[in-house]
């Protein structure tokens, strides 16, 4: 990657925060697996300084290499140092390409709980601190309570899974409700399939029946079955749809420990 492309995979980063984006560098970020690579520690770094708090020591950095990335801009390489420029000193100037992910690191060596942190963090124990079983809402239909509906709240998994499998008119209910009846059972494939195709459902009709729950626990599927990548893609769409049921529940999570289990499964 040049220079430029790192300066502008920077300002993209700022530019998503603040909820804008540029297409020409979503197409670099998918087809250039340097920029895609540096796009993921990009996030990182900022979800380090999310996860400690460390805004104003980043932010100062931020702006001094801004003002160090402005004067380069004007002068010429062989120019003489300028008095700010020596003043900011050897920190600002390192920050070339791989400066925030240096940061990154250094929020990561800085702090002994985030040593422990890494040291004990998985997808799985992700999927442990994160999950929460499913309140079936009757309300949704009309009439007399169906018998999955009924094996459903009675917690009778191996008969919800029974009774969809033999179902002779399947619904998004029904592979939905088999699905975490599937995750309970920890048969985390099983429930993975389940939630894809209660998604491909909607997706080839058109509609939205079960759609935010399937996206969720397909995401939490994913972690359960230590797969943090495919659960990484479907955890930031939801996060960044403020309209979504799951939206603030995801929200919540510590996309710091999410990155940190995906760098360690992806080593």
């Amino acid at each position: 990657m040049t220079p430029e492309e790192t300066r502008a995979l920077v300002d993209h980063l700022d530019e998503n925060i603040t909820g804008s984006s540029l297409d020409s560098l979503e197409r670099l970020i998918a087809e250039d697996p340097e920029a895609a690579q540096e796009w993921y520690y990009l996030n990182l770094a900022v979800d380090a300084v999310k996860d400690h708090g460390l805004y104003e020591e980043i932010s100062a950095i931020r702006e001094a290499w801004k003002m160090e990335e402005t004067t380069e801009s004007v002068y010429h390489v062989s120019t003489p140092e300028l008095p700010a420029a020596r003043e900011s000193g050897g920190l600002v100037r390192s920050l070339n390409r791989y400066g925030l992910r240096a940061a990154a690191i250094i929020l990561i060596v800085m702090s002994s709980t985030t040593v422990y942190k890494y040291l004990s963090i998985s997808s799985a124990s992700l999927y442990d601190r994160y999950y929460s079983g499913y309140t079936l809402n009757t309300a949704r239909g009309s009439g007399s309570e169906q018998p999955i509906e009924q094996a459903f709240n009675a917690k009778d998994w191996n008969t919800v899974i029974s009774l969809a499998a033999t179902a002779k008119e399947k619904d998004n209910q029904t592979e939905f409700l088999a699905g975490m009846a599937s995750l309970e059972e920890k048969r985390y494939d099983d429930a993975i399939t389940f939630f894809e195709q209660v998604i491909a459902v909607n997706t080839h009709a058109g509609t939205d029946v079960y759609q935010d729950e399937a996206e969720y626990y397909l995401a939490i599927s994913w972690l359960a079955d230590k797969k943090v990548n495919q659960a990484m893609p479907i955890l930031e769409k939801i996060k960044a749809d403020p309209h979504h049921q799951y939206h603030d529940k995801v929200a919540k999570m510590s996309f710091f420990d999410l990155r940190l289990a995906q760098y360690k499964e992806n080593k």
